[in-house]
């Protein structure tokens, strides 16, 4: 019998384990390492997979249990199962090598140069992981020179086992969205009629007028004349003439020598001529209503839309002036560049007027300019405006009743300007309206109702506390009512949207609004950072505020306030960090 001090001695002894579990994570992988040593060797290999001339030793085993394409070959009752020797004639020896290095280590490069063969190769032995490895590296390839050949081969190697499918709509979409830059490379003139008009009828190709469509399938056409010549009609009637230009209509398209023994090609284009014809009369009638299998709506990417356009600025704090430009299409979600401006100046002043932007003045080589740059939104080029009557840096300028005015600035330090100089587009001519009682630098104007507005800046070296009010008064603009701000404000931005003054105190976060017809201040939410010397401008009835200095570097980050939410969004980034740019809102197609 047990006594309790037996017991006791029992208790208070260790615990002896009756097993112990030995377990090395790294034993698998050793023993495949091991694996693929002898096969180095040929040791112990049962196989020999042989592509032409040359021979890759391995163990079934190893292929088995990494790929079902193996698995099957090795167990089933095939030619391949019985013999030690196994021609794989679908692929070359190099990808061959491979795959079966992939089998014994899980580690394989893919490269440019071997993409699209590991693709097939991956597809073909079974491999799923490759298979997505070079689809996700094949979409980070994208360009205008290779999409159409990537869209076509990931259809090619989907299956049911594998789907290339989201390789193939990433391709398309990249073709839609650059449809432009696509048709000008060799992928695009062999596609097949199938391929080509399968893009020609979609409303999503990304073009700025139906012209580009036009010129992209006469060129296919003529790529391969003898044989496409009989796929004309088949072509045009994928062109939405009647959205065409009338004058290109007439002069180009109508006078084509290869439509002109092509009776049906000159029936859809007279066709186009008649609904131009009966557009421009304003014509309601029969003969209107004959068009109507002709009412094609234009694609959505040539119908104008608002974007940012940001101009210039510097780059990196002080010393590095960037002439690139860019805009933001906000159903994109995208920044897109724009030709740069062609001088290389700063303490300039940006404006937009009749959809077009407005570089005025700033410095180069120390200098005030009066140079005066001007884009066309149309044309997507820049060229010459007239030149300012007196050179000017660092000023307001605004647009107001079709004409562009100027306020402040200096010539050279010390010596600001009390000129008001107006531009009127239709003579290409500038003249003097007026004179600032107080000129400033750096501020920033806006036109309200009957008046400009002038905001921010300093004046003589000190912030400004006033908001100054200009009204034209027999073609004579003069100073008259001002608002008094809570705070002085210099570094500042105003926009305004519904009637009411947004005001950014840029170097502090602060967001007032006020209501001019009842003066009223409102405390608005901050923005997350401060942004000095940036750009801001409304779009879709929102305020973007872009760039600036952010934590005293130049930044790319991107700050939309909702008004009818109080809340500031971070946005998409610029594609370049810049502050002391030009920002404003235009319409582009």
């Amino acid at each position: 019998m047990t006594t309790a001090m037996e017991y006791e001695r029992r208790a208070s002894e260790p615990l002896i384990e009756q097993s112990l579990i030995v377990h090395n994570p790294n034993f698998g992988e050793d023993a495949l390492s091991k694996l693929n040593e002898l096969r180095a060797q040929a040791l112990l290999t049962d196989a020999v997979l042989c592509v032409k001339d040359e021979e890759f030793p391995c163990h079934r085993n190893v292929l088995a249990v990494s790929s079902p394409y193996f698995m099957s070959m090795f167990t089933i009752d095939l030619k391949e199962s019985k013999t030690s020797r196994i021609a794989v004639n679908e692929v070359a020896a190099v990808t061959l090598r491979r795959v079966i290095d992939y089998a014994y280590t899980g580690r394989l490069e893919i490269t440019t140069e071997n993409a699209q063969e590991m693709l097939a190769a991956g597809s073909m032995f079974q491999y799923p992981a490759i298979v997505d490895a070079c689809c996700e590296f094949l979409a980070k390839q994208l360009h205008s020179s290779n999409c159409l050949g990537i869209e076509s081969f990931a259809q090619m190697h989907s299956c049911e086992r594998f789907s290339c499918d989201k390789l193939a709509q990433e391709a398309q979409q990249y073709t839609l969205e650059n449809f432009s830059y696509v048709v000008e490379h060799e992928e695009f003139l062999e596609l097949s009629l199938e391929r080509l008009v399968g893009y020609l009828a979609s409303d999503l190709i990304d073009v700025r007028n139906e012209e580009v469509v036009y010129r992209a399938a006469l060129k296919w056409i003529k790529h391969d004349l003898p044989v496409r010549q009989h796929y004309m009609y088949q072509v045009l009637e994928h062109i939405r003439l009647v959205t065409v230009d009338r004058t290109y209509l007439e002069e180009v398209i109508q006078k084509e020598p290869l439509f002109q023994d092509v009776e049906k090609c000159l029936v859809l284009i007279e066709e186009a001529k008649k609904y131009h014809e009966t557009k421009e009369d304003g014509q309601q009638g029969a003969r209107r209503r004959s068009m109507q299998k002709y009412t094609i709506q234009p694609r959505p990417s040539t119908v104008a839309k608002e974007v940012i356009v940001l101009v210039g600025g510097l780059s990196t704090l002080f010393n590095y002036t960037v002439q690139s430009v860019e805009m933001y299409e906000p159903h994109k979600d995208k920044w897109f560049p724009l030709p740069d401006i062609p001088e290389n100046v700063s303490g300039y002043s940006v404006c937009a007027l009749e959809n077009n932007v407005y570089v005025s003045g700033g410095i180069v080589n120390t200098q005030a300019i009066a140079s005066v740059w001007r884009f066309d939104s149309l044309q997507r080029t820049w060229d010459r405006a007239a030149d300012m009557l007196t050179p000017r840096a660092r000023h307001a300028s605004t647009a107001w009743q079709g004409r562009l005015y100027l306020l402040g600035g200096v010539v050279q330090p010390g010596e600001e300007i009390e000129n008001i100089e107006c531009y009127d587009p239709g003579s290409d001519a500038w003249t003097v309206v007026g004179h600032c009682p107080m000129p400033r630098l750096q501020s920033h104007a806006v036109p309200y109702g009957d008046m400009v507005v002038e905001i921010g800046g300093t004046q003589g070296g000190v912030k400004v506390k006033t908001m100054e009010c200009y009204r034209c008064i027999d073609n004579c603009f003069v100073s008259g009512e001002q608002y008094v701000l809570q705070d002085p404000i210099q570094f500042s931005k105003i926009v305004v949207l519904s009637g009411i003054f947004y005001i950014i105190w840029e170097d502090s976060k602060k967001l007032i609004s006020l209501n001019p017809e009842i003066r009223t201040f409102r405390r608005l939410a901050d923005m997350k950072h401060s942004h000095v010397h940036s750009g801001a401008t409304v779009l879709g009835g929102k305020i973007y505020v872009a760039g600036g200095l952010v934590d005293g570097k130049p930044s790319r980050m991107v700050e939309c306030y909702d008004p009818a939410l109080d809340t500031w969004t971070t946005m998409k980034s610029m594609r370049q960090a810049r502050a002391f740019h030009g920002c404003v809102t235009i319409q582009m197609c």
